[in-house]
């Protein structure tokens, strides 16, 4: 049984509910729970920058420290919150969570910035058709690919009510996002996941994130963006075995 509450934070344009087959996998006893990123429920005229996403984190959650399990733009999240709030965080566990989203000068493994824009385009002209668009590429590279793509799309449409406007502005912040030092900077233990089928963040990422921070268990394992959904792969083992390492750590 954990003795440390679990906290996942979903990705970007994704609800809370895509995450919880993993965490009731996870754990058994109520201690796990899903952290939803704004953008899925409307709040005219709300601005959010990275420093008002970690309050909002913050809020949520109700007993620290905690073992923080960050999916895609959740895991930049996570990680920048581990990194500021040392007392507050036991482990981290990131999943298909790359530092930069976008390729620069400093981190060439990542969405190549034609790409990003074409996709941020898509958002201003047609949120819900983007977001969709989204669904289908998180699904791309499981085995379970049909099964992947039907439980996001009805969870997406169960969450309709998006607000694509702050979905713009977090889209904005990840293009931009570079967590590399942050993650430098993290004490507790880091376990950072990645899909080799991932249409989202490139495999080679993985090897760039091992080389980067040595101190870091890193996995390359097979499936897309939404590897954790693959039921027949044995990564939700895998990650409960973490976790329960980083309670037992505690």
């Amino acid at each position: 049984m954990n003795t440390l509450p679990v906290v996942l934070v979903s990705g970007w344009g994704m609800p809370a509910s895509v995450m919880e087959p993993l965490a009731e996998a996870l754990d058994g006893d109520g201690r796990a729970s899903v952290v939803q990123l704004p953008g899925l429920v409307e709040e005219p005229g709300r601005k959010y920058d990275w420093q008002s996403l970690l309050q909002y984190l913050d809020l949520h959650l109700f007993e620290t420290p905690v073992i923080l399990i960050g999916w895609s733009m959740g895991g930049a999240l996570a990680s920048l919150y581990a990194s500021q709030n040392p007392d507050k965080v036991a482990g981290l566990i990131t999943l298909a969570s790359n530092p930069c989203f976008v390729r620069n000068d400093d981190w060439s493994e990542a969405m190549l910035p034609q790409t990003f824009d074409s996709f941020y385009q898509g958002m201003k002209e047609a949120p819900e058709a983007t977001v969709d668009q989204f669904a289908t590429l998180c699904s791309m590279g499981n085995s379970n690919r049909k099964e992947v793509l039907a439980q996001l799309k009805k969870a997406i449409e169960l969450d309709m009510d998006l607000d694509a406007d702050i979905l713009l502005q977090l889209l904005e912040m990840l293009g931009s996002s570079n967590v590399s030092s942050q993650l430098a900077d993290i004490r507790c233990p880091v376990i950072q996941y990645f899909g080799k089928q991932d249409a989202l963040v490139p495999a080679d990422a993985a090897d760039r994130v091992s080389r980067t921070f040595p101190a870091h268990r890193v996995e390359l394992i097979e499936g897309g963006h939404c590897f954790f959904l693959d039921t027949e792969s044995g990564v939700i083992q895998q990650i409960a075995d973490q976790v329960k390492r980083l309670c037992s750590r505690n």
